[in-house]
């Protein structure tokens, strides 16, 4: 789906932020983008839609190139940015400018959306608040039907019943013939919604794995002491109402095993902090 190749980009006046960046997303699933402030997560997204483009090398969607931002490929990219300005426009009329940009716009999509975000259609979108102009650009992204759909920070200033219908949304729009791109610091708010993962350091990408994959070679057990946790060889810990919490390899013998998911936390912690001893706990991957 997204072929990232050789990437270079740098700000003016401040280090370069990609070198040479590569990077593939396989078509289909709600894949999670993670990285420290400062990794580059929103400037690669922006590089991916075509808002950027890079210095040197390339990226293309399916097989085309995003930089000449020629309308057919442009027409297959949703990307609702963390930071927006809403044009003075209502709900319908801002549909009704923009849809056409999008082929397969479902306007009957949209309207469920809206109805589910108690979104209203008549009013200026800049009389709206933060949340609910985020929770309209949202619903339009889905309801356009492009092939790569990308959020940045989608979950911020959401509250909590929008949270969970967001969660309920995103997991029907996706699809084999679709994308989503999610990059959150709220792990929390999507733990249980993507896959794959990729994590992004230093310009390059430090880890990337299927929750399959990561679940197969790590889990969580419980420890005594932060000390004791480090000298079983955890990846990665924390200390959670009064208890350590520690990523190990699996098959691990020290600690007391804890059932549940992987928790994403402690994984961005040990990609960051020991991504070659991460990778090697789940076969290899990257």
């Amino acid at each position: 789906m997204v072929s990232a190749v050789g990437v270079a980009y740098s700000y003016p006046k401040a280090p370069p932020l990609f070198q040479n960046l590569a990077m593939e997303i396989e078509p289909g699933g709600i894949v999670g983008l993670l990285g420290s402030n400062g990794a580059g997560k929103t400037t690669l997204l922006k590089l991916i839609s075509g808002v950027l483009f890079p210095h040197s090398g390339s990226i293309r969607l399916a097989g085309e190139y995003v930089a000449p931002r020629r309308p057919q490929v442009q027409a297959e990219i949703a990307y609702v940015p963390e930071q927006f300005a809403v044009p003075s426009l209502t709900v319908d009329d801002y549909t009704r400018f923009y849809s056409p940009y999008y082929p397969r716009f479902d306007h009957a999509r949209l309207r469920e959306y809206l109805r589910r975000f108690e979104v209203a259609g008549a009013q200026s979108l800049p009389k709206h608040s933060y949340g609910q102009q985020k929770k309209f650009l949202i619903a339009f992204a889905l309801a356009s039907d492009a092939k790569l759909v990308i959020l940045d920070e989608p979950t911020n200033g959401l509250d909590i019943p929008s949270k969970q219908e967001f969660r309920r949304l995103i997991v029907e729009a996706a699809s084999d013939q679709r994308t989503v791109v999610v990059s959150t610091h709220q792990v929390r708010d999507v733990e249980n919604l993507i896959d794959p993962i990729i994590v992004l350091q230093n310009g390059n990408v430090a880890f990337k794995a299927a929750m399959g994959d990561i679940a197969d070679g790590v889990e969580l057990r419980r420890f005594a002491t932060v000390q004791e946790a480090e000298a079983s060889g955890a990846l990665a810990t924390d200390v959670r109402l009064g208890q350590t919490i520690g990523l190990v390899a699996r098959g691990a013998t020290d600690g007391e095993p804890i059932g549940g998911t992987v928790d994403l936390e402690l994984l961005f912690g040990a990609a960051v902090n020991r991504p070659e001893e991460l990778r090697q706990a789940c076969g290899g991957v990257r």
